[in-house]
């Protein structure tokens, strides 16, 4: 009896990478936070767990309305702390304070919608363009291993750190170092590369910034001491 010939057996096809719940194809508004949780408690995992096929749009939304979130908060507490700012500008300006007072009055209720629509689409704007400056710094030294979706994706899902402004005063300053170290540990996993590759495409932008700040206001000011100088 002759032997029958082996069959081929398919190729097993990896598990699909489970994806934050975020993204899950009937996820609702409530899922934000539990992505947001995860992403606080674990993001080494979190943005391992981010899914690279899922439509732009969910993470875009889910950057926008963090975005708009934050812009509620804050205009909670600008409307809170309001007077309490009035009262220490009018002690560093004192007899100058009253050519600043018209140009410090409390926002009405149309300033305050207006800043909740302008915030989030300035905040669209400066995501794109930063995830664009991102992206070429990661590709100069071959970190981006992925395409720019992986990148822009790793930003939207960074801007968890909005969380951070219910901290009056200081809470801007904790969401920004907190969004840059987000940014870092996400742009590794993403792209699967190197800690200081992700390291020096968020850093080096921000330090080339503050030089031609420091430039400008240098210029600025040699610029205008030699005008007074003129005048005298």
């Amino acid at each position: 009896m002759s032997e029958m010939p082996p069959m081929d057996t398919p190729p097993v096809s990896p598990a699909p990478v489970a994806g934050l719940p975020w993204e899950e194809p009937n996820a609702g508004l409530g899922s934000i936070f539990p992505t947001a949780l995860r992403i606080i408690m674990s993001p080494v995992a979190a943005f391992s767990q981010m899914s690279l096929t899922v439509d732009l749009v969910r993470p875009i939304a889910y950057f926008v309305l963090w975005a708009l979130l934050g812009a509620c908060i804050g205009q909670i507490w600008n409307f809170l702390f309001f007077d309490s700012f009035v009262g220490i500008a009018r002690t560093l300006a004192g007899p100058q304070f009253e050519k600043l007072a018209p140009f410090l009055q409390k926002p009405g209720a149309i300033q305050i919608v207006v800043g909740l629509v302008v915030t989030p689409l300035i905040a669209l704007i400066v995501l794109f363009i930063w995830s664009a400056i991102v992206h070429l710094m990661l590709t100069l030294v071959g970190g981006a291993n992925r395409g720019f979706a992986a990148t822009l994706r790793v930003m939207c899902y960074a801007q968890t750190t909005q969380l951070a402004v219910v901290l009056p005063g200081i809470g801007g300053l904790i969401g920004f170092v907190w969004r840059l170290i987000l940014e870092i540990v996400g742009l590794a996993q993403a792209h699967k590369t190197e800690g200081w590759k992700a390291a020096f495409a968020v850093v080096l932008p921000l330090l080339l910034c503050c030089v031609c700040i420091v430039a400008g206001a240098v210029a600025f000011g040699a610029a205008l001491a030699q005008a007074i100088q003129q005048f005298k």
